[in-house]
């Protein structure tokens, strides 16, 4: 069972990128169809999501690798 926990943490950092990133672009897309600024604000959600996720990836990809090098 220790084995699989950092699989299923490494697991979890794929999914939160892609969530980040999906969100960004959902949300992009929904002001640019409010606001009739068609690429403007997908591309800065794509951008934005990058950024969140990146960041966010760094941190948990920190915590896995800390807790699977305690024995």
């Amino acid at each position: 069972m220790k084995q699989l926990r950092p699989a299923l943490g490494l697991l979890g950092i794929g999914w939160y990128f892609a969530t980040c990133i999906v969100l960004g672009v959902v949300g992009g897309l929904w002001l640019d169809d409010q606001l009739s600024t068609e690429p403007l604000f997908a591309l800065l959600g794509v951008l934005t999501g990058l950024a969140v996720a990146s960041w966010g990836a760094y941190r948990l990809l920190r915590d896995v690798l800390r807790s699977s090098g305690k024995k």
